[in-house]
């Protein structure tokens, strides 16, 4: 049988952190404004924390996925995406916010999964039956 272990107790405790605090946002979110697609990101985040909690042997590879996709790639995106729309507008209004803040949750994003690549192993347990 095999387990996710996390050699760094703070960096356990950190993406636990971070995945309640997207938990309870999301959860706010979706309610306040009754949108069914809210329903996804809360499903992701709770499978994740699952495998967290569990230690599970694929926590390691949900975490390097969940942060590739959901914090770099997607915070790029709307990165590049407002970058264009405000090349088109001649830069007449730069809303330094949210490139600040979308280049933050990239950084972030690529923080944990480089961390999660150091100090997440996968190990197997031996079954002792007997």
């Amino acid at each position: 049988m095999k387990k996710s272990t996390f050699r760094n107790q703070s960096f356990y405790w950190i993406i636990i952190s971070i995945l309640c605090g997207l938990l309870i946002w999301n959860l706010y979110v979706t309610i306040t404004q009754s949108k069914l697609i809210g329903l996804l990101p809360i499903a992701i985040q709770c499978t994740l924390l699952t495998m967290i909690f569990k230690k599970h042997e694929y926590a390691k590879i949900g975490i390097k996925i969940w942060a590739t996709l959901f914090l770099a790639i997607a915070s790029g995106l709307q990165f590049v995406g407002r970058l264009l729309q405000d090349l088109a507008d001649g830069f007449s209004y730069v809303p330094l916010q949210h490139y600040l803040i979308t280049g933050i949750t990239i950084l972030i994003g690529v923080l944990i999964v480089v961390y999660t690549n150091k100090t997440v192993e996968i190990e197997t347990l031996e079954n002792s039956s007997t």
